[in-house]
């Protein structure tokens, strides 16, 4: 082979590594998404310190539910900023490895980290709106709006998730505790007890009971599509209505998990109801495997077949 010809060989196959490496770029942000979620976010954590502030200057004033939930809100916030910050450095890892290096099982993993964080933003969003409505019912304007406004950041930063509004599969991941996955009352206050109270009674006006709530003991694969995907709007439980939005677990939840709490509540609510397992969580979750939206109370009806 002639010296040209070899050149030539070299510098093509140099040229068709290059662009295969491009079109094979997975980055799950642009520099400008992340430059622009940073700056919101950023604002957000400014009016979150102003709005602990206010708090701060006379906790002992507070009625005791706001009072439990002021605590449960600091708390998520915490494990929200967590979430965050796992979202902003895998997608800069990724970036930083390079095109072409980061394979598909890489971005794949930041989506799910992208869906998990914004499944805290929308409990945050739940939280926040919550208070603000305890607040102007007691005539606090000033602390109801800034409530409303951390609430409409947390809205506006989901937005600017890529792929957030696209469906997600229920989380493949386990406990490394085999035991833990039984242990639906501790997966329970972990996850659920920030908004619905330690025993599961719920707060009155603001957050349902889920004890011997319909939405719990009916049909099993309603409070599965409830947990997989979450719920919107108007509800009545035990003759009293509630308005809010409750997130989506099924990125942050195995389908053990859900069935751990799920079995965990409808226990300690009486009566001889079936048992949910994992094989049920999954099937759901497939059948519904393109929704991605939260149900509301008309469309969850039971359907025993699923």
């Amino acid at each position: 082979m002639r010296y040209s010809t070899l050149k030539f060989v070299l510098i093509l196959s140099v040229t068709v590594f290059f662009a295969s490496c491009h079109m094979g770029r997975s980055n799950y942000m642009s520099d400008e998404q992340r430059r622009q979620l940073e700056t919101t976010y950023d604002s957000l954590q400014n009016a979150y310190k102003t709005l602990v502030a206010e708090y701060e200057t006379s906790p002992d004033s507070l009625p005791a539910d706001l009072q439990y939930l002021y605590a449960q809100m600091q708390q998520m916030h915490g494990q929200m900023e967590t979430n965050h910050r796992q979202m902003m450095s895998g997608n800069m890892e990724g970036h930083m490895q390079g095109d072409g290096m980061m394979g598909g099982g890489m971005r794949m993993s930041m989506q799910r980290q992208g869906h998990m964080t914004g499944e805290w933003y929308q409990q945050m969003m739940g939280m926040h709106e919550q208070m603000a409505a305890m607040h102007r019912e007691m005539g606090q304007q000033p602390m109801a709006e800034m409530h409303r406004q951390l609430s409409g950041r947390f809205e506006q930063m989901m937005g600017m998730i890529p792929g957030i509004d696209e469906p997600s599969g229920v989380s493949s991941s386990e406990e490394i505790d085999p035991s833990a996955l039984k242990n639906g009352k501790t997966l329970y206050a972990q996850n659920c007890a920030s908004c619905h109270g330690s025993d599961a009674g719920g707060i009155a006006g603001t957050f349902p009971p889920l004890v011997n709530s319909k939405w719990v003991t009916t049909d099993k694969f309603v409070p599965i599509r409830i947990l997989l995907h979450g719920l919107n709007g108007e509800i009545k439980v035990n003759g009293q209505t509630y308005q809010g939005v409750m997130p989506s677990f099924k990125a942050r939840l195995s389908a053990s998990e859900i069935a751990a709490i799920l079995n965990y509540l409808r226990s300690q609510s009486g009566g001889d109801l079936p048992e949910i397992n994992r094989d049920d969580v999954s099937r759901v979750a497939k059948t519904y495997s393109k929704r991605n939206r939260p149900w509301n109370a008309s469309e969850l009806q039971p359907q025993s077949n699923e």
